[in-house]
């Protein structure tokens, strides 16, 4: 079993609405999609995991006509769920294609990121990842990150943001968590060039964030 990991950019004037939405708007860094049901041709149902500001974004998908119910639950200050049911556009159902019409399965979370981005796994047969590839609409711009066997140890669909996720990284680099500890909130601010109270909140969340998902909470 093959897996291929992808970063996809959409034209602007094809994007879903509300990933544009965090792209032009401050505050927000990415929007993760942690499961979805697209078994009815008439409408998809996503569960979304969102890190910005809950009520703007409450207030701008309300607007979509496509978007028929949606209901937001805060995480925390940064973060919150949206659950949303909408009708499928023309470019949804063929950008959709390339998936369902092949034998692969997607591997969440699939992650619309504020530069415009979109990252996602995909695993199956290398003969149906070809397939994948081929079948991407040709206004998609595609670039193949990884491809290999499928054999990493299965984590349960990340709870970190990408900030998050880089902080712990260069915590871990710096020594931050060596016993006895060599490295300081301060010297993975320099690295990270943000200030330490700003990386102090960061680790503490995402300590927060792998503790809670350990403990099943």
């Amino acid at each position: 079993m093959k897996h291929v990991s992808l970063t996809l950019r959409e034209p602007p004037e094809r994007r879903n609405d509300m990933h544009t939405f965090i792209v032009e708007t401050p505050g927000y860094e990415e929007t993760a999609l942690l499961a979805w049901n697209d078994s009815r041709p008439d409408l998809d149902v996503f569960l979304f995991r969102v890190v910005g500001p809950i009520e703007p974004y409450r207030d701008a998908i309300a607007e979509p006509a496509f978007v028929r119910e949606y209901d937001l639950t805060p995480i925390d200050d940064d973060s919150f769920y949206a659950y949303v049911e909408n009708e499928p556009r023309d470019v949804d159902v063929e950008f959709q294609a390339a998936f369902t019409d092949n034998r692969v399965l997607s591997v969440p979370p699939i992650v619309f990121d504020a530069d415009g981005s979109t990252r996602a796994r995909v695993v199956g047969e290398s003969s149906a990842l070809e397939s994948v590839v081929a079948d991407i609409p040709d206004d998609i711009d595609l670039t193949i990150e990884e491809i290999g066997e499928f054999d990493a140890p299965w984590r349960a669909p990340a709870t970190l943001t990408d900030r998050q996720r880089e902080t712990l990284e260069v915590a871990f680099d710096s020594g931050y968590y060596d016993l006895p500890r060599a490295g300081s909130i301060e010297q993975i601010a320099d690295r990270l060039d943000v200030a330490p109270s700003t990386a102090s909140n960061h680790l503490r969340k995402a300590e927060r964030a792998l503790v809670a998902q350990y403990l099943g909470e």
